[in-house]
Formats: structure tokens, C-alpha cells, sequence
């Protein structure tokens, strides 16, 4: 009896090259698949392939509607027009950027209020100076008519409540002072502040405004943020090396089988033989 003869190994390198090609036409139809004609309210999508002669390549060409192309128009004459007034403005901006900020014009930053406080005093008191004079001169005479003479407790008394009337007046002129001399300070303070900021105004107010027509609203292509289908098709590719694999198993497994089978019947007939001996 024959033995079994082993079966022939796979062709691996054959089926390696058959499975690049099966990756490769997955690929190509992955690509298809995923690249679809596009049609919504925005305009076209059209997907053609063989750019080139080479039947891989793709061309993807976007047609807007009628009224987006209309849109688009504007808008880029729009931007043109503001791009322009951008370059007029930073032209006539040249003769003031760089240059350093002149506040000569402005009001003189406050100083000291002293003068302001010490002129209400004064103002104050004048009348009352001349006033209390009088008093003092009024009331000694009366005193000394009615027997009450100086260096007496009576007339200390009596000339006291005129001083203390004086010190009264004199307290309230200082406080007055005080308050307009504040006032008088937040006033000049105010008034700086303001002519200051109409200088930096002069000098911003263009700047502003070219950053302004610079950093418009830039024109939008819709295709390129919304394509309106459902990307993600995959072909998978035909396992051809893993065929290969398993029919040189299921070879393998057979011819150990027949083996088997083989040395099993040598084994009857041997022993069948020996005992007719």
C-alpha cells in the first residue's frame, strides 16, 4: 500500500500580490463611496476621478447656486471696497503713528489748593474781622459804663463769648475752605482728564476704525463645513491571504489524516499476517 503524498504548500507570494490588489480596489471603491455627487440649497458637488490619467484621482468641483454666487460676488466686492478705505486710512495715519503724544494743550495738572482754601478763609473772615472789632471796642465801653472794669472776672466773662463767637466764624471759613479747595482740585483733576482723553480720541479713532474695516466678516464657502451626507462608507477588502493560510491548514490537516489512515491498515495487515504464521 502507497503512502499519502503530502499535499503542495499554498502559494503565499501569489496570494500576498492578490491581496494587495483586494486592499487596494477596497480602497479606490472607499473612496468612491465616501465622495458622492452633492446637490442642496447652497449648489453642487460633483466628484469625477482621472485627473491626470490616473484613474485614482479625484476632483472635487463646487458650484454655488445662482443666489449664493450673487452673495459671494458682493460680499467680495464689499471687502474690496473696505480693504481699500483700510489702505486710504492707513496712509493718512502715517503723519500721526509714531510720533509722540503731545498733551502740551491740555490743562496743567492741579497742584496744590492751598491758595484756593487760604482766599475763602480769608474772604470769610474779612467781614467778620472788622466786625468783631467793633464788637470788642462796643462792649469794653459798655463794660466800663456799667462800673465792670478789665482784669475782673465780670469783664473776662463778657469779652470771652465775642471770642468764642470769632473762633466759631473761623472754624466754619476753614471748613468752607477745605470743601472748595477739594472741589476746586477734582475740577482741574476732571478737566485734564477730559482734554487728555480727546487727544488719545484724535489718535485712536482711526486706528479703530481701519482695524475695524480690516477685521470684517470674511466670505464663507457652505460646502466646506456642511457636505449634506453621511460620510464613513468602508469596503473591506477580500481575506485572500487568510483563504491561503486556511486551505494550507485544511491540506495539512487531511494529508495527517491519511496518514493515519495509512499506517493504521499497514499495522491490521501485519498483525492479520503474523498470526497465520
Amino acid at each position: 500500500m502507497c503512502a499519502p503524498s503530502a499535499p503542495a504548500p499554498p502559494d503565499y507570494a501569489g496570494a500576498a500580490t492578490a491581496q494587495g490588489e483586494a486592499n487596494l480596489d477596497a480602497a479606490r471603491a472607499t473612496a468612491k463611496l465616501s465622495n458622492p455627487n452633492v446637490i442642496n440649497p447652497y449648489g453642487t458637488q460633483t466628484v469625477t476621478y482621472g485627473a491626470g490619467g490616473d484613474p485614482d484621482v479625484g476632483t472635487v468641483t463646487q458650484t454655488f447656486s445662482p443666489e449664493q454666487q450673487a452673495l459671494y460676488e458682493k460680499s467680495t466686492q464689499t471687502k474690496g471696497l473696505l480693504s481699500d478705505l483700510g489702505i486710504t486710512g492707513a496712509t493718512a495715519l502715517q503723519s500721526v503713528v509714531g510720533k509722540n503724544l503731545d498733551f502740551s494743550g491740555a490743562p496743567a495738572a492741579p497742584g496744590s489748593s492751598g491758595q484756593t482754601r487760604d482766599d475763602v478763609i480769608n474772604a470769610m473772615m474779612s467781614r467778620v474781622n472788622t466786625d468783631t472789632m467793633n464788637q470788642r471796642d462796643q462792649r469794653n465801653s459798655d463794660l466800663i459804663a456799667a462800673g465792670i472794669r478789665p482784669g475782673t472776672a465780670a469783664y473776662s466773662t463778657a469779652m470771652d463769648q465775642i471770642d468764642r463767637q470769632y473762633n466759631d466764624a473761623r472754624q466754619q471759613a476753614i471748613t468752607a475752605g477745605g470743601a472748595e479747595a477739594s472741589r476746586d482740585f477734582g475740577m482741574d483733576t476732571q478737566a485734564r482728564k477730559d482734554s487728555i482723553a480727546e487727544i488719545l480720541a484724535q489718535r485712536q479713532t482711526p486706528l479703530n476704525e481701519i482695524n475695524a474695516l480690516m477685521s470684517g466678516s470674511q466670505v464663507s464657502n457652505p460646502f466646506a463645513t456642511n457636505l449634506g451626507y453621511q460620510a464613513g462608507a468602508n469596503a473591506q477588502a477580500a481575506p485572500v491571504m487568510q483563504a491561503a493560510g486556511l486551505m494550507g491548514q485544511a491540506g495539512q490537516n487531511q494529508y495527517a489524516q491519511d496518514v493515519g489512515s495509512s499506517n493504521s491498515t499497514k499495522t491490521g495487515v501485519a498483525t492479520i499476517a503474523a498470526a497465520f504464521i
